[in-house]
């Protein structure tokens, strides 16, 4: 089963939305094993998913939190797997690790996974039980390593909760499935303990291909539930100094903000096109004298037309002064930004510093001149980012209707609205 049976990730946040309710869930009538790392018992249910059914365990592990309530605060995969970061924390996760190979928003990443010694016999056993329920061969030798994208959405299905998605890829297929030998796809929800302050309530959703769910195979969900238990907590006992790595995390990127554009948007740079006679008198385009001291030469600066959101500009206004390898993203843990904010890695943004501000001194110049105004747009790092309210089914859908549809203009510039679902931006990834 490839992934497109499991949907949109309107469908998997969905599922993790199932996980935390009690509609149409079946308890297994197999007896459940008591959690041997001290959690308590273990509650496994099952429901039927579209092509699929759904696992689902629930079960308590010792919190690697002082403060249980904080868990929007937990560290992203891409910090978790950020290898060189570790070692300068002296931080080693002995039950597995890794290497993000791609970043495609904060908090979304693929990436390759080695597990350790400590968790193969779990997932060995898993692996077996899923194979005698589908009538597939199990796996002969258990894939250390393999790659998945890994998705982890704060404040989700509610706030003061976390969801993590893992999604195996199939080298084979070269696709991302449900299911990859004993590897399968999964959503968790993660969310304090209502009694117990040092305890999270951790809930597992595993897929398991199926239309029919015969009766023995309750037997083979429980041992798997155990498995998978077992599996939990080496991994949440493995998170050491987790507040060193949640500091770290919430360093790792920086949230820009677009400000002050009193004339119009801001402008691009660019070679200057053999039609334009007379560049200065045209309204679009102005070409610079710049004093010899001035760094960057960049004379003719253009207004850029079309649809306009501060993501997709600040990364073509990079590449065009050749920083083209830093990535600027329109959204943040599965959430997009409004217009004017974009977030890039703070250390990629660090290394071209000082050629952007230069370049961004030039860029106020020419903005002044085609503008006749004394004020000039500015860039500056966000305190902390703001959201767009944009629903699920315009971010997996989103409609053909212009954005011009949804904004006001004044003195060519946009002042976005405040309206709900605006479809301000269609792809959670970076340009």
């Amino acid at each position: 089963m490839d992934l497109s049976d499991l949907g949109t990730d309107q469908t998997l946040k969905a599922s993790a939305q199932d996980l935390i309710s009690e509609d149409n869930w079946t308890s297994l009538d197999a007896p459940l094993l008591s959690d041997a790392s001290g959690g308590g018992e273990i509650d496994a249910a099952f429901k039927h998913v579209g092509n699929f059914f759904m696992l689902r365990l629930r079960t308590a592990v010792q919190s690697p939190l002082a403060d249980n309530t904080a868990l929007g605060l937990f560290p992203r995969p891409e910090t978790l797997l950020d290898n060189e970061l570790l070692r300068s924390l002296g931080i080693d996760f002995d039950c597995w690790k890794g290497t993000t190979e791609d970043i495609l928003s904060p908090g979304d990443i693929i990436a390759t996974v080695i597990f350790g010694n400590g968790m193969i016999p779990s997932m060995s056993k898993a692996g077996e039980q899923v194979a005698l329920m589908t009538g597939s061969r199990p796996p002969v030798n258990f894939e250390v390593e393999f790659r998945e994208r890994i998705v982890q959405w704060r404040d989700f299905p509610s706030p003061g909760l976390l969801t993590l998605v893992e999604i195996p890829f199939d080298e084979e297929s070269q696709t991302f499935v449900s299911q990859s030998g004993g590897h399968f796809a999964t959503v968790t929800v993660v969310e304090p303990h209502p009694q117990n302050s040092d305890q999270m309530i951790v809930t597992v959703g595993l897929f398991v291909t199926g239309h029919a769910f015969p009766a023995w195979a309750s037997a083979h969900l429980a041992q798997m539930a155990q498995s998978i238990a077992q599996m939990i907590h080496v991994s949440a006992a493995s998170f050491q100094n987790i507040e060193l790595l949640a500091e770290a995390d919430a360093d790792f990127y920086s949230v820009l903000s677009l400000r002050t554009c009193p004339q119009g948007r801001p402008l691009l740079p660019g070679a200057l096109p053999e039609h334009v006679l007379n560049p200065n008198e045209d309204p679009w385009c102005v070409v610079l004298d710049l004093p010899e001291e001035v760094e960057y030469k960049l004379s003719f600066w253009f207004r850029p037309f079309g649809e306009f959101n501060f993501p997709n500009y600040l990364f073509l206004f990079l590449a065009a002064i050749g920083c083209a390898e830093v990535q600027v993203f329109n959204s943040m843990d599965g959430r997009l930004l409004v217009p004017y904010q974009a977030v890039v890695r703070r250390a990629q943004w660090m290394s071209v510093a000082k050629r952007f501000d230069a370049a961004w001194k030039v860029h106020k110049m020419a903005y002044r001149k085609l503008n006749g105004t004394k004020h000039a747009p500015t860039i500056s790092e966000a305190k902390t980012p703001r959201f767009a309210e944009v629903s699920d089914d315009i971010r997996d859908n989103p409609p053909s209707i212009p954005l011009k549809s949804l904004i006001t203009v004044h003195n060519t510039f946009i002042e976005v609205d405040d309206v709900p679902e605006a479809p301000v931006i269609s792809r959670t990834k970076s340009f």
